[in-house]
């Protein structure tokens, strides 16, 4: 097989945006972009004023983007990030060597094309010629060499997707152009994991190393990296304040083209009250909002004039992620009551009417999933039978919910929770807390709340994404993974799918692994998440992809006149 794509397509949708239009606000630029989803933090709070390179080819002034995100960012390191604000400034510094577009297949990139052998254990690819960093050194296969083996070493971020699949060793320079992977076993998902994997300049970073635990490269350049920019995207880094936000200036001399209209400076805010979102919008000097604002405040966005909000169905779930290594919610019969016991409609209809309601572990955007699998509703009658049954009583079950204090819907669903539970004899501690701290409290099943919400979506453009970081027992203990799943099953139908070339196979091995997954009522699917986001009518060109932070790529978005 050869070629530039690897024919895995997942729903043939186009997600592009067209919005409307009107003349710029007099006076100002036109601004907006980015948003939140599952949402991590795990650098230290410093904050750094850098723009890497010497500053001669990257556009210093000119009509600016603003944007508002609703929480703090952490580490900006390629091999590290994993969160929804993590990856929108990633995708914009970093370019990998293969890219999604909005149908979810993979196009090249920083590789202009690639082969994959016959039995599906070898890659190469062959790289552009016209691709830079920031700092003017050329992009080499050394650099895609190093990156990985910097990706893998750290153990951090996404790394553990390649565990077991490549060994460094087996990652060889051809040429300067040329680079090739050998694959300890078949691996379907190699190259959409591909994305995820932001290639680093490695003589800057190599020139500003740190004592550290990795011999002669020292701390691999991570105290540097956390606060500075090492990439080539089409867009450097101006100015860091994790506290406060983040700006970028536009890269002229990238190899991708930029639209009629495209941004020379993206200035992302972190703004966390609505009162400021709806009043910055009112006035323009916000142009593109966060997407977890309130219902009220997009509502209010919808009556400007000049103004306008989008909806758009996402790949992604809101859970409410059940631990299943801990006791009570460690026993099945308690899942399961937990899961017909709760009102779903309730949250569709009357606190969150703009999301659709879910239908099992995997959204209907994905051509893998199954229309039939088993969906709990609500009935409170089956839910106390099932406690019944298995021998409790009432006041003999009490849980802990935890949810981001910061968001007053998930309040509310969080209360909808209690008043539910305490209706089938389950009683319930709400336990509020900043994202950073469910973070820390997911890496243990000891740790991890008994039932969490966290939002999902796919880190990279396939199905395996929505599977292994959240049910795999070998995945890292994240955020993404509080149900602390344990199951063999589960396990052998990922693996199974993980080796299977053919797309409809996969297809069937999925929908089996929905129907295992609802039946262990290891989560509580709370809807199909559609992105919602307030734009000034001047600025169009958000393309949703299937992978987390990809939509927020600054070089699609572009003002009209």
């Amino acid at each position: 097989m050869s070629g530039g794509r690897d024919g895995g397509r997942i729903d043939p949708r186009d997600l592009t945006s067209r919005g409307s239009r009107r003349d710029f606000l007099a006076g100002l630029g036109a601004v907006g972009a980015a948003g939140l989803a599952g949402c991590s933090s795990d650098a230290e709070d410093t904050s750094s004023d850098t723009a890497t390179g010497d500053g001669t080819t990257t556009s210093q002034s000119g009509s600016t983007l603003t944007a508002n995100i609703s929480q703090r960012l952490g580490t900006i390191d390629p091999a590290k990030g994993t969160d929804y604000v993590q990856a929108m400034a990633l995708v914009n510094l970093y370019d990998p060597l293969v890219f999604p577009d909005s149908e979810g297949e993979i196009q090249p990139h920083l590789a202009s094309d690639w082969s994959v052998s016959e039995d599906g254990t070898t890659y190469t690819f062959t790289l552009r010629d016209d691709a830079t960093f920031h700092s003017g050194n050329p992009v080499s296969a050394e650099d895609v060499k190093f990156t990985v083996e910097r990706f893998m070493d750290l153990g951090q971020g996404y790394s553990s997707l390649l565990t077991g699949v490549l060994a460094p060793e087996n990652i060889t320079v051809e040429d300067e152009r040329t680079i090739t992977f050998e694959l300890d076993r078949p691996y379907t998902p190699f190259l959409s994991i591909l994305v995820l994997v932001f290639v680093v300049d490695e003589e800057l970073v190599m020139n500003n190393l740190e004592d550290g635990d990795y011999g002669e490269r020292g701390d691999y350049g991570q105290a540097f990296i956390n606060d500075n920019d090492a990439g080539s995207g089409a867009y450097a880094l101006k100015d860091f304040t994790r506290g406060t936000g983040i700006t970028f200036s536009r890269y002229d001399d990238h190899f991708e083209s930029f639209p009629d209209g495209a941004f020379e400076t993206v200035d992302v805010e972190i703004i966390t009250e609505n009162s400021t979102v709806l009043t910055r919008m009112k006035n323009g000097t916000l142009d593109m909002t966060g997407q977890y604002q309130s219902s009220q405040t997009y509502g209010a966005i919808e009556e400007m004039d000049h103004a306008r909000v989008e909806k758009i169905p996402t790949f992604g779930l809101l859970y409410n992620k059940i631990n299943t290594q801990k006791p009570p919610t460690d026993d099945p019969a308690v899942r399961e009551a937990i899961a017909w016991g709760f009102d779903y409609e309730q949250v569709v209809e009357d606190i969150r009417p703009d999301m659709q309601k879910a239908q099992g572990p995997l959204p209907p955007t994905w051509g893998a999933h199954k229309e039939d699998v088993l969906q709990p509703s609500y009935d409170p009658e089956r839910a106390k039978r099932v406690l019944e049954d298995a021998g409790y009583t009432e006041g003999d079950i009490t849980i802990t919910n935890t949810f981001t204090s910061s968001y007053a819907f998930q309040e509310r669903i969080a209360l909808l929770f209690k008043d539910n539970m305490a209706d089938i004899g389950i009683d319930v501690e709400l336990n509020p807390q900043t994202w950073g701290t469910i973070t820390e409290l997911a890496t243990t099943p000891e740790k991890t709340p008994h039932t969490s919400q966290v939002f999902y979506v796919p880190t990279y453009p396939s199905a395996d994404s929505m599977f292994y970081n959240q049910f795999h027992s070998e995945a890292a203990n994240t955020w993404m993974s509080m149900e602390h799943l344990d199951n063999e099953q589960v396990n052998s139908l990922i693996e199974e799918a993980r080796r299977t070339p053919n797309r409809e196979e996969r297809v069937e091995i999925y929908g089996e692994l929905q129907s295992v997954l609802a039946e262990l009522y290891c989560d509580m699917h709370l809807y199909h998440t559609v992105k919602t986001i307030g734009f000034q009518n001047d600025v169009e060109g958000l393309t949703l992809r299937p992978a987390q932070g990809f939509e927020y790529t600054f070089r699609d978005l572009h003002a009209t006149e």
